[in-house]
């Protein structure tokens, strides 16, 4: 029999629902990534999107429409999402504070996922994201810090970054500025030319994911890294509960794994990026020691955690007890 191809809207779920025949079709999601399309940091998403169409094929299937910028702002993807636009999609938490102020908090998680869907906190926060009409499946980067790159000319010797105009995302920001940067907010893609043109002096990144060309406009990475890359799949709350419960299953199966996989590996792997940077790429690296590291990484953590406690003053002092180790 010829499945019938229908929208995961709410209103086709609950109607479906009531007459009982969910089962029988095929559920057609629409899918979105904050970064551009076939970008490191969409390609563990893409991934996802590939098994579940392909292990579903019968039950579902996902139309993934790209990434940003090419789709629009990466600002807006989730509001999207929230609104019923797309379905799922893959997105950092400073990307959608303006949908869910406390996704600040997702950077500066110190316990692994599986420590705080052990202790109450995935829970919390994912309550949070309900009330916005998201539901949060799963992490797919954990392990990856973010550093801050320079120019050639621009080494410094202490963590005190007055006189440097960066290029930053809101990720890292507060803490740019906290130790005296300017700071300028901008796509990834203009990253090259700011930096190539003089316009910036560095930015910030992780190990993982520099795009081509940056290596030639980049001189110094400076360590340690702080902060961790936060990647999270999200679904419209309202869709996924009229979702067929083996779709569910498929979906958040392949998300959790994702998770896995990046708690045991991506550790490894920036350490392995990171080498080659020095040996093939050519950067030195600029090592805070001592009472310049601790100065470095508490101006992170409290940056970080000033900024979530201001938009989230009840909510961000709970944060930072599920996700903090202090």
């Amino acid at each position: 029999m010829k499945r019938t191809l229908i929208k995961a809207t709410a209103a086709a779920a609950v109607t479906l629902l009531g007459a009982g025949t969910l089962s029988a079709q095929q559920v057609e999601l629409q899918a979105a990534s904050c970064f551009p399309q076939g970008s490191f940091f969409s390609k563990r998403f893409e991934s996802l999107i590939e098994q579940v169409n392909e292990e579903g094929k019968d039950i579902v299937h996902i139309n993934y429409v790209g990434g940003a910028p090419a789709i629009g702002s990466q600002l807006t993807v989730v509001q999207k999402v929230a609104q019923g636009v797309y379905d799922l999609n893959s997105c950092t938490g400073s990307y959608y504070q303006n949908v869910v102020p406390e996704a600040d908090a997702w950077k500066l998680l110190e316990k692994t996922p599986t420590e705080i869907r052990e202790n109450g906190g995935w829970d919390y926060m994912n309550k949070i994201h309900n009330e916005k009409n998201l539901e949060v499946l799963a992490r797919h980067h954990f392990g990856t810090h973010f550093y801050l790159f320079l120019a050639d000319g621009y080494k410094i010797d202490g963590p005190d970054l007055s006189g440097l105009h960066l290029r930053t995302a809101p990720t890292y920001t507060n803490f740019f500025k906290k130790l005296g940067a300017t700071t300028q907010d901008t796509s990834i893609t203009d990253i090259f030319t700011l930096m190539e043109n003089g316009t910036v002096k560095g930015y910030g990144w992780p190990v993982l994911g520099h795009q081509p060309g940056w290596e030639t406009v980049t001189k110094y990475r400076v360590e340690p890294g702080f902060y961790d890359v936060d990647l999270m799949i999200m679904a419209n709350k309202r869709v996924w509960d009229g979702l067929p419960e083996d779709v569910k299953t498929l979906i958040s199966d392949a998300a959790i794994q994702l998770e896995k996989d990046a708690i045991a590996n991506d550790p490894g792997l920036n350490q392995k990026v990171a080498a080659k940077q020095v040996e093939e790429d050519g950067f030195e690296v600029i090592e805070f020691t001592g009472e310049d590291k601790e100065a470095w990484l508490s101006a992170a953590r409290e940056a970080g955690w000033e900024g979530v406690n201001a938009i989230a003053p009840e909510t961000g002092p709970k944060l930072r007890e599920y996700f903090a180790k202090e």
